[in-house]
């Protein structure tokens, strides 16, 4: 495998695929995070995420799901996959620890041979009605990126309404064609700017001093937990070809 082809994260290699024609996505994911104080998780809620660590290669799921500890975070999962033989699923999806209120950061990277399907967010912990002060501390910076992206083509709604209920404001969402290399570049630009915007946000993060808030973001926490791991329908699909166990592994080291 030619040096470009992968990547050393956090003293382990992880395979970009783009000796398949897909582009670098991990890449972007990793380099805003390499030199972070990052510990390997290995075991999830009792379960053990092994297979994932060392690479899953079936017919129809190659490649890799790696959860860490990060400082204020309960978990950092980096996903890099083939699907099929022809989908490169990437993400970079971080829960914040009990602590701490910071949103949930979901990046997620889809790839066909035409389009780049993106679902990008930070995702608040609160109801923004009832707590405009938590959208103006983490969630209002991200406008100037969402007013600068949300017209690229094949931008549109998220189809899913359980994604929507819990969603930002400003999360973007769409099918991009890949004809055009602006487009690419545009997709690229989008995870720079949502990954930035949550890396200053966690350098600042202090934790949560209320109790009774403290407890509603847990509860909140969990809730959108569950419906992140119940709510794929390409998770239901996939499950079909390699299993409802694997299927909830690997739900379980991203959310």
């Amino acid at each position: 495998m030619a040096d470009e082809d992968r990547i050393l994260f956090q003293g382990e290699y992880f395979p970009t695929f783009s000796e398949r024609g897909f582009k670098p996505i991990l890449t972007r994911f990793c380099e805003p995070l390499q030199g972070f104080a990052m510990e390997p998780i290995h075991a999830i809620e009792g379960k053990s995420v092994q297979p994932f660590w060392e690479g899953m290669d079936t017919p129809f799921l190659q490649g890799y799901i790696r959860p860490y500890t990060l400082e204020k975070c309960e978990k950092v999962s980096v996903c890099n996959c083939i699907l099929m033989n022809r989908i490169l699923t990437g993400a970079l999806i971080i829960f914040p620890d009990a602590d701490h209120d910071l949103p949930i950061l979901v990046l997620e990277w889809n790839e066909t041979e035409s389009v780049i399907s993106l679902v990008c967010d930070l995702v608040p912990l609160v109801d923004l009605v009832m707590h405009e002060d938590y959208r103006s501390k983490y969630i209002d910076g991200l406008e100037q990126y969402w007013m600068k992206y949300k017209n690229l083509p094949g931008m549109e709604p998220n189809r899913f309404a359980w994604v929507r209920t819990m969603f930002s404001p400003y999360y973007l969402s769409g099918a991009i064609p890949k004809d055009k290399e602006e487009n690419v570049n545009e997709c690229f630009n989008i995870i720079k700017d949502y990954l930035g915007h949550w890396i200053n946000l966690w350098k600042g993060a202090s934790p949560v001093a209320d109790a009774a808030m403290r407890d509603y973001i847990r509860e909140r926490t969990q809730k959108m937990r569950v419906m992140f791991r119940t709510g794929d329908e390409g998770a239901k699909t996939l499950a079909q070809m390699i299993g409802q166990e694997t299927i909830d592994l690997l739900l379980t080291c991203n959310f």
